[in-house]
């Protein structure tokens, strides 16, 4: 009886770890269904805008390390 204690909690943690996976899956499942595609009008608008906001901080850091 006394070992059991000692095994019990390596016995459950592969039991516990599969239900996290399965609660997981179905948590990321539900949110992939309401939402849709972005098409790619959008997808090349938020392309353009990380690019300027790259070039932004890019001239940033270049000037930082120029004042240094």
């Amino acid at each position: 009886m006394e070992n059991l204690a000692y095994y019990l909690p390596l016995l459950l943690c592969p039991l516990m770890l599969v239900m996290l996976f399965f609660f997981m899956k179905r948590m990321s499942d539900g949110n992939n269904s309401n939402k849709s595609e972005p098409n790619g009008k959008d997808l090349q608008k938020n392309m353009n805008h990380l690019m300027e906001q790259n070039q932004k901080l890019m001239k940033e850091i270049d000037s930082l390390k120029r004042s240094q």
